[in-house]
């Protein structure tokens, strides 16, 4: 039977004094109540403090793709940030689970982004949220999307695929739909684009062309995946995905819906 026990090993970012302090209170009080290593073999649970962006930089960098997903660690994180879309609420870290019976878990889709840029160099990079192609809103391109159940020819700025867990930043800033995070389902959509009718699609393979008079980019989960100078590139599903854990009483689905409308209403949050 599967050990139900979590033994963590933290990943924080130690850039930021609240993180800091974060890291301090694991080493000193957790230790006595959670099972905290820091030889990753040993560990079965990562525990990620900061926010949105760094949990989707640490599920990328420690997933092992040698692995099945069901053999990879779990990721937990703790929100030290501002939304927190992807991260548990915990504001006394002795609240964190101690075993795998405390938690629900979301399965979040990876996806294969190949780039060919104008150099002939090649980048593979992987997608958990979101891969928005094309330049900035004084540039327009055309692009051509091609792929077994998709073939379009259309102008605009851009162009972005999302996964379902990157949907809830896609409906904020495109106004396309909330998809229920465990789906294996992508939506494209074109970016300030005639014509092109957004979709939602099975994984499957397609390849984005783009024809422009200034150098495009592509952002693969934000900023930190950018390249620039592209040509084309490919995006292929995978069969792997990340097992993201949360508090029971937290409804991952129901709390970024909660969250979009708070952003939306410009309320506290």
């Amino acid at each position: 039977m599967e050990n139900q026990e979590l033994i963590y090993y933290p990943i924080l970012d130690l850039v930021r004094e609240k993180a800091q302090q974060r890291e301090k209170k694991i080493q000193e009080d957790l230790g006595k109540t959670l099972k905290i290593t820091d030889n990753i073999d040993e560990a079965n649970a990562f525990l990620v403090g900061w926010g949105d962006g760094f949990m989707l930089d640490a599920m990328k960098k420690y997933y092992d793709f040698t692995k099945t997903p069901e053999e990879n660690k779990l990721f937990f994180g703790v929100n030290c940030g501002t939304l927190g879309f992807l991260l548990n609420d915990i504001h006394e870290l002795d609240k964190i689970p101690k075993t795998r019976e405390e938690i629900d878990i979301v399965k979040w889709y990876i996806m294969q982004v190949e780039i060919l840029k104008k150099d002939t160099q090649k980048e593979i990079k992987y997608a958990i949220n979101d891969v928005v192609v094309g330049g900035n809103v004084l540039d327009y391109f055309k692009f051509f999307i091609n792929g077994k159940t998709i073939k379009e020819e259309f102008y605009g700025t851009g162009v972005m695929v999302s996964t379902a867990l990157g949907s809830s930043a896609y409906w904020l800033n495109n106004w396309g739909p909330l998809m229920s995070s465990g789906s294996d389902v992508r939506w494209v959509s074109g970016i300030a684009a005639l014509p092109f009718r957004p979709r939602g699609m099975r994984p499957e393979q397609i390849t984005i062309k783009i024809k422009g008079r200034s150098p495009a980019m592509v952002g693969v989960d934000g900023y930190q995946g950018k390249v620039d100078d592209i040509e084309e590139l490919t995006i292929t599903p995978t069969v792997h995905y990340t097992n993201v854990a949360f508090l029971k009483d937290e409804h991952f689905n129901t709390k970024r819906m909660l969250l979009s409308q708070q952003k939306i209403l410009g309320e506290d949050i």
